[in-house]
Formats: C-alpha cells, structure tokens, sequence
C-alpha cells in the first residue's frame, strides 16, 4: 500500500522532478555559480527591504557572477506566508545586537505578528498593491523597527547564503 502511494507520487511530480533536472541541476552554469545564485536568492530574501528583493538579487548576482534565475527564483522563500519566521529572528538578533549601544523597546511576537498582519497581509498585498496606503504602513513599520531588521536580516542572511551555497553546491555536484 505505501509503496503504491510513493510510485502515485512520484508520477505525479515527475514532470516537477523533470524540471528540476533539465532547468535548474543542468543549466550551461558551473555548480559554483548556481550554488552562488541559491545563496543570494537567499541571502537578498532575509533582507527587510519590500518591493526591492527582485532589484537587489539581480544587483548581486550581477555582482558575485552568480546564476540570476536561481537568485530571482530563491528570494521567493521570502512572502506574506513565511515573512513572520523570517523577519522575527532578524528582528531579534538585530535588537540584541542593538542592545549593546542603544536601549530600545523591543517588541514581542504577537505585536510582529499584528504589525506583518496589518502591512502585509496577503489580502492587503494583492487588493491594495499600488496604494499609496499600504506603503505608508509598511513606512511605518519599517520606521520602528527597521533598524533592527537591517541588522539582524543582513547577518542571518550573510549566515543562510553560507550555508545554502555550501549544501548546493555539494548536492549539485553528487
């Protein structure tokens, strides 16, 4: 029975397994390139900065000579869904940080999770994009605490892209 069930999955994702092999393991790129790209995905997608992923990861593949698809494709681990366990750890770590040059309130988890509910709800994202009001608020709370995001988002990244090139490139090239 299990094994009826891993072959239906299987055959079902075979055309995403296919894919993945053709597009992303096979490109004309190096492994270190691809690797490189994964990382800056990565790493540009713990960066705080809405709406700019896309520019910054072009930005810094063009940069590092890393493969831009991965990148572009790679900053998406960062949306509405997961902005709460990508931005909280920044903010902590950032306010820790922080903490050793300045005193600031900190702001505990219901009150990041009310603050990305109210900006960046996914309602809000794809009814009120390109509203003047949904800016203002992301402004707003970028102002509170942006600071801390910057920092903390800058050096989990740093640490992620890291990692993230070291396990692909290692997968890419097995």
């Amino acid at each position: 029975f299990i094994m009826t069930i891993r072959l239906r999955l299987l055959i079902r994702f075979r055309p995403v397994l296919r894919f993945i092999k053709t597009h992303i393991l096979h490109t004309d790129d190096s492994p270190e390139r691809i690797a490189r790209g994964i990382a800056v995905g990565l790493f540009t997608a713990w960066l705080p900065f809405f709406g700019l992923h896309i520019f910054l990861a072009l930005i810094f593949a063009t940069m590092l000579r890393a493969n831009k698809a991965m990148a572009l494709l790679f900053i998406w681990v960062s949306n509405p869904l997961t902005a709460l366990f990508i931005y909280y750890p920044s903010y902590r770590v950032g306010r820790f940080i922080l903490g050793f040059f300045r005193e600031t309130p900190t702001v505990d988890p219901e009150q990041m999770e009310s603050l990305f509910k109210e900006a960046l709800s996914l309602n809000r994202i794809f009814l009120e994009f390109f509203t003047l009001d949904l800016w203002k608020q992301i402004w707003n709370v970028f102002t509170k605490i942006g600071l801390e995001l910057s920092i903390g988002g800058i050096l989990l990244g740093f640490i992620v892209a890291k990692v993230s090139y070291w396990l692909s490139v290692t997968a890419i090239k097995r």
